[in-house]
């Protein structure tokens, strides 16, 4: 949801020249000291799986990553509400963390519908005078915090992490602990557009990069039966011949190659095809609230036998 695609239309080259411009100003951001970042193999080696209290596997749903798209998940979310399908773990890239902290924080799927509907989501960008981006990304940590009443992460109801890629490492990497805001900017804080995220040992950029639907991560913290969202490669492709486009396009065919192979790991893949142009087009968003949830609707006898078979 706050991947914003009218910034994306223009942002690579407008960054690249904004680059060029600014080589000589500063762009020092304060670390943040609360994020932990832990690479799969760092989770996959501690013992820690979530608690099941009810001698029924481990439901985990995973959100991934796709900018404004994101209002698809929150149609998927109502539907499994309704469903009564109460997922233990949520785990979400980029625009799919900004949906599960809320959802794992607490709060009913309706109301992060009203929220989304409600919020302007150009009060959420602040920009900023840095070699290192355009945008801070810090309004998008604040909105976050105060949604989910600046509880920490590990005291959520539900378990929660959000994934965001090491940019020294080229690594994904699960952010599950202290205030979730910082974690939710981190994973999307998308290169160019967005500065990136410091924390004690490097910096940390958009989720998407290496890990666009986190799967393996949702695994590694202890699901036994996945429920995967993309809400980015069964969509419809950007078109036309202009430099952003052609820079989406293959930005496009390069994240879902690397994804797919993650995606096909999920016990159930929901997989709306949305299309959100801008930050204003409201009627995009209830179309792409309206995919999410029917294409959840879709996959509900699915997700039931499935969870019968592992029961």
């Amino acid at each position: 949801m706050n991947h914003f695609n009218t910034m994306y239309l223009g942002a690579i080259s407008v960054a690249l020249l904004a680059s060029l411009s600014l080589a000589g100003c500063a762009s020092s951001r304060a670390t943040h000291a609360d994020l932990a970042p832990r690479t799969l193999a760092d989770v996959q080696s501690t013992t820690f799986r979530t608690p099941v209290t009810t001698g029924k596997p481990s439901i985990a749903l995973v959100l991934g990553g796709g900018g404004l798209r994101g209002f698809a998940h929150l149609g998927v979310l109502r539907a499994l509400d309704e469903a009564g399908i109460e997922p233990d773990i949520v785990v979400g890239t980029s625009a799919g963390a900004v949906v599960g902290a809320a959802y794992a924080s607490g709060l009913p799927a309706r109301q992060i519908e009203s929220i989304a509907r409600e919020v302007k989501l150009s009060s959420l960008i602040d920009f900023t005078f840095s070699k290192s981006g355009l945008m801070r990304g810090d309004n998008i940590a604040s909105w976050v915090n105060t949604m989910t009443s600046h509880v920490p992460m590990e005291k959520f109801p539900r378990r929660f992490a959000a994934v965001a890629t090491d940019l020294d490492s080229g690594q994904a990497v699960l952010l599950d602990r202290g205030q979730a805001g910082p974690a939710v900017q981190a994973s999307a804080a998308v290169p160019g557009p967005t500065v990136p995220v410091a924390y004690h040992n490097g910096h940390l950029v958009d989720g998407g990069i290496s890990s666009l639907v986190p799967v393996r991560f949702a695994r590694a913290i202890g699901a036994d039966f996945v429920i995967a969202v993309d809400i980015y490669c069964a969509g419809p492709a950007s078109a036309g011949l202009a430099i952003p486009s052609v820079l989406l396009r293959v930005m496009r065919v390069q994240s879902c190659a690397v994804a797919a192979p993650e995606m096909a790991e999920a016990d159930i893949l929901i997989a709306p095809q949305v299309s959100v142009s801008g930050m204003s087009a409201k009627d995009e968003q209830e179309q792409a609230i309206a995919a999410g949830y029917k294409a959840a609707v879709q996959a509900l006898a699915g997700i039931k036998a499935a969870q019968l078979a592992v029961y």
